[in-house]
């Protein structure tokens, strides 16, 4: 039974929900980018923090690949499968795969449960001079970005495309409004409204987190904050009787050592506000999360850290 959880201070917060809702909703791709690197690739992987995209080249190297200038591109009906030439696991435990026979290329999704392919999402852009290749490998970035490499008669591209999402409005209460930089409070505590008839449980609270601080005056600072280990949370009804999820992040990391420093709200911050003397500074973090089914939030949460003497 999951646990309730408790907050004492809480500011309401307006935020962007994006929602793929289903696969086949309409992607947006890039004009295809032509590699234009000394080797041929075969196989793409990109970072899920930061969106970088790397790649292995047919010597074995691992490299990142260097683009052209993008060329015109043409959409694609999509193919079927098989064949299948790779496959990665996207966020909220969706699975894309690309494939496809040669000229009829395909990118599409996989459910483990059923062993059944979904084709019907937005196809790639493939070079429009060069049209009768195939997909050779994919990989999934930040926030769900599909890179496909495609393999056209001479040439290589990668292909980019960013989910589908329709902007609704989710409720954020954040607490405390004010964080005291010199407490050493275990939590803080977020609750998390979905619109609509959107429904919390499907929450992906493993994918729920804080991806960048902002401090006026000082460097944003992209990280990867997740809920406290250990910390209770729940789906359940808040007094007006909607349905809320309730998660904590570390404050300050109580245990010690460095194995959570980077995980506390409060290490974070100091690290960022170095040198800031006695005041209080408002903060900006972005808060983003995935459902189960693929849908994706993202959010910017505003409080006040409070310098209680200067930081050094």
């Amino acid at each position: 039974m999951r646990k309730t959880l408790i907050t004492a201070f809480a500011f309401f917060l307006i935020i962007a929900f994006s929602v793929p809702a289903a696969m086949a909703q309409t992607w947006t791709w890039s004009d295809p980018a032509p590699y234009t690197g000394p080797n041929r690739l075969v196989e793409l992987a990109a970072d899920p923090v930061t969106g970088s995209l790397y790649a292995i080249d047919n010597t074995g190297a691992i490299v990142v690949p260097t683009l052209g200038t993008p060329v015109a591109g043409a959409t694609v009906i999509a193919g079927s499968f098989p064949p299948g030439n790779d496959m990665a696991a996207g966020p909220g435990g969706i699975f894309y795969v690309v494939g496809g026979a040669v000229a009829s290329p395909v990118v599409g999704t996989w459910d483990p449960s059923t062993n059944n392919f979904d084709t019907t999402m937005t196809q790639p852009l493939i070079p429009s001079a060069d049209n009768a290749g195939a997909f050779a490998s994919l990989a999934v970035g930040r926030d769900g970005t599909l890179y496909v490499l495609y393999n056209g008669a001479t040439v290589q591209y990668i292909l980019t495309g960013t989910p589908p999402f329709m902007a609704e409005q989710a409720i954020i209460k954040f607490s405390p409004s004010t964080l005291n930089l010199s407490s050493k409070g275990n939590w803080v505590s977020v609750r998390i409204q979905l619109p609509g008839d959107l429904d919390e449980s499907l929450i992906d609270i493993t994918s729920v987190r804080i991806s960048e601080i902002a401090v006026d005056g000082f460097t944003p600072k992209l990280v990867e904050i997740y809920p406290a280990p250990g910390a209770p949370w729940a789906v359940e009804l808040n007094d007006a009787g909607v349905q809320v999820m309730k998660l904590k992040f570390i404050r300050y990391n109580k245990k010690g050592g460095t194995a959570l420093d980077e995980q506390s709200l409060t290490y974070q911050l100091k690290s960022i506000m170095s040198g800031a003397h006695k005041g209080k500074y408002p903060v900006t973090l972005t808060i983003e999360g995935m459902l189960t089914t693929g849908e994706w939030f993202t959010g910017t949460a505003t409080f006040n850290a409070n310098v209680t003497k200067k930081l050094p």
